[in-house]
């Protein structure tokens, strides 16, 4: 969506003043509140309600009373453009009424695929994710040495293997750089580039990692960042980091030398700096941003594929999607991730591009380039999706939305991001769209309809492997029944 415009208060009330009280009804403070099951075009705090606190935001932006249009609220005011003109104006503050008032019903957002060239809404912004996932996302990366370990690089040099343009030609591709990989990806939806720091921390590696809240020395991962970002704040404008202008910090990645790893200081059987994506609980703010989520742990700078690849994945966190792979321990299947060649995807062991599930809930694809099965026979032709963006929807029953139940059908080759994986025969994955407030099942259909709650989290619920008929590594074709 372009850049919101705010109607100048003036206009506001030019255009209030020519509307009719039939068209623009004002809202008793008896008027019901509206329950929905999705988010939906107009519930501006995301409370899965639309009732008067949503008109009262809406209403305070248009006003240009600031004060009334909190952080979390002013992160989905773009959810209030009801009349798709791209701008915040009267004439949606009047359909929101209208549907406070149960004159007209809500609008769920991202339930239908647009037509033609253009994008589909990222489905994933239901969950609120702090980093872009298409257009531009900026990228703040800190790399910490400790008096007991070392980052054996320069800023400059880690800024260069992680943020540098795309190189088909390295050795390391296609890991060769952060953002060359999101590019191809996203097929040049998402430009992501960043900016590396460097900082050494006060204390040594294990002063972090302490457990015990009643310890003068209790220091926890939260206080590494806060460190970081007090002592860099007079080199640093995070405002640079914050593109949506909502007072978050997008994301921020703290990157420990490999001397880090091995670690377990508070003996709970896992390492300490595993790289991780998670919520930041401290209250510090620079520049009037504050961060809420950081990516932390420990890599090996001069492995520069396992490095790269490991942040992507991270980062994929930042923009809303959650790890794929299982964590049930000591079972006898795959318990490090999904089976078979399904398993190449970014989101599962970091290995492979992501799939067309993680692409479509990411919003890189239009909706000319989705195909949605509608009953009887229908041939289908798919090609490379690392070739080009599409996939094959196959709804259980009608398609419902992305919150509901369906298959995605993809074609995959060993190229591009997926260069060394599906090497030996090229392999269809279907997925299956789910919640994490379902039970969720390996079997087919045995999950509930996700418009039932606000989706919490959307992953693949299952993945299949079904060998491709043509494995000419171009194209393949699929028959639906």
């Amino acid at each position: 969506m372009k850049r919101l415009i705010r109607i100048a208060a003036g206009l506001l009330a030019a255009c209030i003043t020519a509307l009719s009280p039939a068209a623009f009804p004002a809202v008793p403070a008896s008027a019901a509140e509206i329950p929905v099951s999705v988010i939906c075009r107009g519930d501006i705090n995301h409370d899965m309600i639309i009732g008067r606190t949503d008109v009262q935001l809406l209403q305070a932006y248009l006003l240009g009373d600031s004060a009334e249009t909190n952080t979390a609220a002013s992160a989905h005011l773009k959810d209030a453009d009801l009349d798709s003109s791209q701008s915040l104006n009267a004439k949606d503050l009047t359909l929101l009424k209208r549907i406070v008032l149960q004159i007209d019903p809500p609008v769920p957002i991202g339930d239908d695929i647009p037509d033609g060239d253009q994008l589909i809404p990222p489905p994933i912004s239901a969950v609120s994710p702090t980093l872009p996932c298409v257009g531009e996302s900026h990228v703040l990366m800190i790399a910490v040495s400790f008096p007991d370990a070392q980052q054996p690089l320069s800023a400059d040099e880690i800024q260069q293997q992680c943020f540098g343009p795309s190189d088909p030609q390295s050795p390391k591709y296609p890991q060769e750089s952060i953002s060359g990989f999101y590019s191809r990806a996203s097929y040049g939806r998402l430009n992501m580039t960043g900016k590396v720091y460097s900082y050494t921390a006060k204390y040594e590696v294990d002063a972090y990692m302490q457990t015990d809240p009643r310890k003068a020395d209790y220091r926890t991962r939260d206080d590494l960042l806060d460190e970081a970002l007090e002592a860099l704040d007079d080199v640093i404008d995070y405002k640079d980091y914050d593109l949506n202008k909502d007072g978050i910090l997008d994301a921020v990645i703290l990157t420990l030398p490999k001397e880090a790893a091995g670690r377990d200081v508070n003996d709970d059987g896992r390492e300490d700096w595993v790289p991780c994506s998670g919520t930041y609980y401290g209250s510090a703010e620079h520049d009037g941003v504050k961060p809420t989520q950081m990516c932390i742990g420990e890599r090996d700078v001069t492995y520069i594929t396992k490095f790269n690849k490991s942040w992507i994945h991270e980062l994929g966190h930042a923009m809303g999607l959650p790890d794929y792979y299982r964590v049930i321990t000591n079972s006898p299947h795959d318990q490090e991730g999904l089976t078979g060649n399904a398993g190449w995807e970014m989101m599962d062991d970091a290995d492979g591009d992501f799939s067309a599930f993680s692409k479509l809930m990411y919003g890189w694809f239009k909706g000319n380039e989705v195909q949605v099965y509608n009953g009887g026979t229908q041939t289908y032709e798919l090609k490379s999706m690392q070739d080009a963006p599409n996939c094959v929807l196959i709804p259980r029953g009608g398609f419902n939305g992305f919150y509901s139940e369906y298959f995605i059908v993809e074609f995959n080759t060993p190229t591009v991001n997926n260069l060394t994986y599906f090497v030996g025969d090229n392999r269809v994955p279907l997925f299956r769209q789910a919640c994490s407030a379902c039970r969720i099942s390996r079997s087919a259909f045995a999950a509930v309809n996700c418009r039932n709650r606000k989706p919490k989290s959307v992953f693949p619920l299952s993945y299949f492997d079904l060998q491709c008929r043509y494995p000419e590594q171009s194209a393949a074709v699929l028959a639906a029944e």
